[in-house]
Order: C-alpha cells, then sequence, then structure tokens
C-alpha cells in the first residue's frame, strides 16, 4: 500500500515539474500529501486507490499553493493538467469541476482563447463519459470553433476525434468516419503526442463494429506500436482491451482473455478504472459463453463495483446486459429478464444504439429459450433494423438465421 502512495505522489510530481521544477515540486507534494498514512490507502480486491475526497483535498491544496507562484496563464494550463490526470483516474466530478473553474476564469477573455477551448474540450469528454451526449456535443462544438478561430491544428483535430466518438454512439457511423479522418487528414506530418493514434483506435472501434475486422485489428496496432514507443500506459490498456473485444467477437476466446489480461494488469496497476472495469466485463462475458458461469460472476461483480465508484452509466448498461446473458444461462430466466430490460431502459435513456442493439439481440434469445416466439422474433427485428443500418454483414446473417428458424 506505500508503493500506492508513492506513485500517486510521483504522478502529481511528473506535472508540477514542468512548472516548478525539482526539489520544489516535490517539497510541495510531500506537504499536501503529509496528513495521509499508508492506512488510508483503500484496497478493494486487487485495486489500491485514495479515497476520492482525500485527492479533491490534495488537489485543491495544489491549485492553491500554486497560484502565486505562477503567471496565470501557466496556472491556468496546470488546472488544464490537473483536470486530464483526474479525468483519467476516472475522477469524472474532479475532473469536471477543475475544467469548469478554467473557463469561468477565461470566458470572454481573448488572451486566454487556447484555455477556454482546452477546458470547454475536457468537459466535453467528461460530458460523453457520464452519457450526457447533448452537453459533451456541445462543449466540443463550441471548442472547435475557438481552435479553428485560433488555427490550432491539433486542437481541431482533437474535437473531431470526440465528435466522431459522439457519432459512433448514436449510431451515425458515416459521419463518425469522416470525423476521424479529418483527423488524421490533419495531423498527417505533423507531432501530434499521439492524437493520431488515439484517432486509429476509435477507426479501429469503428471497424469492428460494422465487421471490417482485419482493418480494426491493422488499426490497434499501428496505434500500439505509437503508445507502446512513447510508453503510455493508459493508451496500451485500452488498446489491448479493445483487441480483446475483436478476438471475442471472432469467437478466439483464448486470445481475447489474453488481451483483456494484459489490460487488467497494467490497468490494476496504473489506477486505470476506466478502463479496468470494461475489461472485466469483457473478461465475464467471454466466460459466460464458456458456460464458465462462476467465473463470469465473479469478474462482473468487479467490473460492477468500479462502473458504480465512477458513476458510469454505459458500463452499468452493459454489466446489466452481462448479467442478464450469465443468469440466462443459468436457466433464471425471470432474473435474466430484469437485468437485460433494465440494460435496454438505461441504453434507450442514454441514446446509445450498439448497447441497445446488442441487448436487445439477447432479449431474443432469452425469449428463444422461453419458447415465446413473437417477443423473440419482435427483439430480433428490432436489432436486425439496426445492424442493417450500419451493414453489419455477420450480425445481419446471424440474425436472419435465427427469425427464419
Amino acid at each position: 500500500m506505500a508503493n500506492e502512495l508513492k506513485k500517486t505522489k510521483l504522478e502529481y510530481i511528473e506535472i508540477l515539474d514542468e512548472y516548478l521544477g525539482n526539489p520544489e515540486s516535490e517539497d510541495l507534494i510531500n506537504q499536501v500529501f503529509s496528513g495521509y498514512s499508508t492506512s488510508e490507502i483503500t484496497n478493494r480486491d486487487s485495486i489500491s486507490f485514495t479515497s476520492s475526497f482525500k485527492i479533491r483535498s490534495v488537489v485543491d491544496r495544489i491549485i492553491t499553493s500554486t497560484e502565486k507562484k505562477l503567471t496565470a496563464k501557466k496556472h491556468l494550463h496546470l488546472l488544464l493538467n490537473l483536470a486530464k490526470l483526474s479525468l483519467s483516474r476516472g475522477e469524472l466530478f474532479l475532473s469536471s469541476d477543475i475544467y469548469s473553474q478554467v473557463l469561468f476564469i477565461t470566458t470572454n477573455n481573448e488572451k486566454l482563447q487556447g484555455e477556454a477551448a482546452g477546458a470547454l474540450r475536457g468537459l466535453g469528454e467528461v460530458s460523453s463519459l457520464q452519457a450526457k451526449w447533448n452537453d459533451s456535443f456541445s462543449y466540443v462544438r463550441k471548442a472547435k470553433k475557438i481552435f479553428e478561430k485560433i488555427n490550432d491544428i491539433k486542437g481541431i483535430a482533437s474535437c473531431e476525434n470526440l465528435l466522431g466518438t459522439f457519432h459512433a454512439e448514436r449510431g451515425v457511423l458515416d459521419s463518425a468516419k469522416d470525423f476521424f479522418e479529418s483527423g488524421l487528414a490533419r495531423l498527417s506530418g505533423k507531432k501530434s503526442d499521439n492524437l493520431d493514434a488515439l484517432i486509429l483506435v476509435n477507426l479501429g472501434i469503428l471497424n469492428n463494429i460494422i465487421g471490417n475486422t482485419d482493418e480494426a485489428e491493422s488499426n490497434y496496432r499501428k496505434a500500439l506500436a505509437k503508445f507502446e514507443k512513447t510508453n503510455d500506459h493508459q493508451r496500451i490498456a485500452e488498446t489491448r482491451h479493445n483487441l480483446g473485444m475483436l478476438f471475442t467477437k471472432l469467437g478466439k476466446y483464448k486470445t481475447a482473455l489474453s488481451e483483456f489480461n494484459i489490460s487488467v494488469k497494467i490497468s490494476t496497476k496504473d489506477k486505470n478504472l476506466l478502463t479496468l472495469a470494461i475489461s472485466y466485463l469483457g473478461k465475464a462475458y467471454i466466460y459466460a459463453e464458456m458456460d464458465e458461469l462462476d467465473l463470469a460472476t465473479d469478474f462482473i461483480e468487479k467490473g460492477m463495483e468500479i462502473s458504480n465508484q465512477l458513476n458510469d452509466r454505459l458500463t452499468i448498461a452493459d454489466v446489466y446486459k452481462v448479467k442478464g446473458i450469465i443468469e440466462r444461462k443459468s436457466k433464471k430466466f425471470e432474473l435474466s429478464e430484469s437485468y437485460l430490460l433494465t440494460s435496454l431502459r438505461i441504453n434507450g435513456e442514454l441514446g446509445n444504439k450498439l448497447n441497445h442493439t446488442e441487448t436487445s439481440y439477447e432479449l431474443g434469445l432469452l425469449y428463444l429459450d422461453l419458447n415465446q416466439s413473437q417477443k423473440a422474433s419482435k427483439y430480433f427485428s428490432t436489432s436486425l433494423k439496426y445492424y442493417k443500418k450500419i451493414k453489419a454483414v455477420s450480425e445481419i446473417k446471424k440474425i436472419e438465421t435465427l427469425l427464419n428458424k
């Protein structure tokens, strides 16, 4: 546990070194963490993290202590980096508060337009993780306009990446692809700090959805090479997770589990809770498909605990879907129906069309098991309609086969 506290401190020292240099940055972090003992690091299973209110206290004191040491502009950049770190750690509320603080300071200040755009983009990313799509879209569109005004190419491309993600989540895949490809084109030949690799990952996700699995794997491998070159652990874990999802779709469960295990190992070490939750979910789904239901239950509970802590409703909806699958395979049909309908409702509320479609398919399978052919046909048809819209060939064939039985 002492190592976990040390690692957390080092994350903040690394940010402060850019502004204060060492040993001043290290002295400051030791000061703001001075009230903590290793016993105040909470351990849940294999996940260790400082409780949120204590981290908020640490960050608040860092902001206060550095305000008079730095110029106003540099202090705003520090705040943006603290918000970014908080976001990567899954501290969505803290990240949102810091971005909002920057936005409040920079609004209507012509000399701080870049910082204002950075805050808007950050709020857009936080909102997307909370499935607040309208807020996310509004924030990112405003940020993009400012970046265009000040000719910040990287800023524009980062917004196009988020807009592509927004459209992909809503099922508008052609527009999503256009945004991703536009962002990549803008960054061609320019230093991008791995933004181009992030966009490649999102293109990979898009290609995996529509069944272009070879292209998806190529996207992921190219991105992974970039992340490994810069030792970006968070992005390596995310990309390994996405490779796990790809191999799951191909039915290569052993290979998929290997990728998920790599993601879990890195995410646990780095306390990357967002990725850890979804990789646990991926493992739970595979074990359910392999009828290893005790293991499936174990991992789905771990994923549920983390996603609830993060208030990640998208993942929570997916947890309910997998719990529904597990209960169907356990012949607990009433419980399965309850979980799947709950997942369907949440995905409908969040406007997540792909996850809504996947859950509809699982409900179709449930009602087939219950010999309720009319209900099964209803949910399969709902699922088929969306898959036809996005031209997901393998899913279309699978559902049409079930409908024609």
